[in-house]
């Protein structure tokens, strides 16, 4: 047997202890307190003028009431031609207890070559992206 100076006992293995994760202190979670500034890049009424100044009609009902009516017209019995003579649907009889789907007519002021503006009216359905 080993002697030991210090008048020690010899050392045991102890067995290993499992190593366990910390915890969270129970007393909550820490909410920071710094005041959030907001940038100045735009100001409130800048972000109303960005979301309803778009300066084209949004309906049927402002197309008919501009000067530009009869070209608006036009426009809209162009898309109408054009949906007719690609055979986009046809025409039938609704089922019973089906409904239709919405639609409306967007329409655009287009530029073309040369500075000349192109009045487009294009027939969608609502609520599909």
């Amino acid at each position: 047997m080993l002697e030991n100076n210090n008048n020690q006992q010899p050392q045991q293995q102890q067995p290993q202890q499992q190593q366990q994760a910390p915890q969270t202190p129970e007393s909550g979670v820490r909410r920071s307190t710094r005041i959030s500034i907001p940038p100045e890049r735009y100001s409130p009424s800048l972000y109303y003028l960005l979301l309803t100044d778009s300066s084209e009609l949004e309906c049927y009902e402002e197309a008919m009431q501009v000067k530009s009516k009869k070209k608006w017209e036009l426009a809209m019995e162009e898309e109408m031609d054009s949906l007719m003579h690609n055979q986009t649907w046809d025409l039938v009889r609704l089922p019973a207890g089906k409904t239709t789907l919405k639609n409306k007519w967007v329409y655009r002021l287009k530029e073309e070559d040369g500075g000349k503006q192109r009045y487009k009216a294009r027939l969608v359905v609502k609520g599909f992206a």
